[in-house]
This record gives structure tokens, C-alpha cells and sequence, in this order.
């Protein structure tokens, strides 16, 4: 079976990411982050969010899609130059899109100081080829380490729950 040229990128990111997706989760590493939003499940799941950017989508489609399905669609819908990678300014984009959940400073110039400090604190944590952009694989290997640590914190606050 042959790929028509046009949607090969497509085909092989797919690929890379289905493939990814079977790698063990012990393959992640790093010290833990709650603060980086951009691996948050509130902002990359929610579902108003995808709609609103993603018009050829029904509100049943998004109802029915697997949060990995959503991270993509998410990931797609703020990579505004279609370069499968996301650059300071769209990472920016996407989080200030849910700037309310996070209490963000609403006076302008803190709040682009403080966005644009964590959208180097995202880089510098999850740009692994350090290009300065994060492509999907980076992303799906953040969202998952996260994910990981995350599951461990609850696991630990409800064992100490039980002895107390």
C-alpha cells in the first residue's frame, strides 16, 4: 500500500507515536513538575478547549476520543505554522487559553514575564533535541512522565493516609 506524499509526515508521526506508546513508561525520567502546565490534563483534555479549536470536530467525535487522541488533537490545533512542532509563542498560546485555572498575574507585562518564564521552563525541561521547539514525541514522552510521577504522588499521599 502507497501513502500519497501529502499526508506522509502525518503517517510517520502517527507511526513514531503509536510506536512510542508502546515504550515502557520506566524509559522516562526527570525530577518531578507539577508546575509545568503544558503537561496538565486540564488543559490538554479539556474538551470546550478542543472544540472551540478544532471546527471539522463534532461534540460527539471529541466525547468519544481517548485522552491520547485529545493530547494530539491539542498539540495539532496550537501548531499554528503546521511544522509538527510547537515554538515559545504557541506554547504561550495554549496555555494562556486556560490562563484563569492557574491564577496567572493579570496586569500585562507580569503576566508576559511570567508566561514566558515558563514557557522556557517547558523547554528547557521537555525540548529534548534542543531546538528550541517541542515536537510530539516530546511532548507524549512530558505528558507521560508527568502522568507517571503524578500516579506515584496519589499512590504515596494515600498509603500515608492508611497509616495515619
Amino acid at each position: 500500500m502507497t501513502v500519497p506524499r501529502k499526508s506522509l509526515p502525518f503517517a510517520l508521526l502517527l507511526s513514531f507515536g503509536t510506536a512510542l506508546l508502546l515504550v515502557p513508561e520506566t524509559m522516562s525520567t526527570g525530577t518531578g513538575d507539577n508546575q509545568n502546565r503544558f503537561r496538565d490534563p486540564k488543559l490538554v483534555q479539556d474538551k470546550e478547549h478542543l472544540k472551540e479549536h478544532v471546527q471539522e470536530l463534532t461534540r460527539e467525535q471529541i466525547d468519544q476520543m481517548s485522552p491520547e487522541e485529545m493530547e494530539w488533537h491539542f498539540f495539532k490545533s496550537h501548531d499554528s505554522d503546521k511544522n509538527l512542532k510547537l515554538d515559545g509563542l504557541e506554547i504561550m498560546a495554549a496555555i494562556d487559553h486556560r490562563a484563569d485555572d492557574y491564577s496567572l498575574p493579570r496586569e500585562h507585562e507580569k503576566r508576559i514575564e511570567y508566561m514566558s518564564g515558563l514557557v522556557d521552563r517547558i523547554l528547557e525541561e521537555d525540548d529534548a533535541d534542543n531546538d528550541g521547539m517541542m515536537s510530539y514525541i516530546e511532548y507524549v514522552i512530558s505528558t507521560r512522565k508527568y502522568k507517571r510521577q503524578y500516579e506515584e504522588q496519589i499512590r504515596e499521599k494515600n498509603m500515608n493516609q492508611g497509616n495515619n
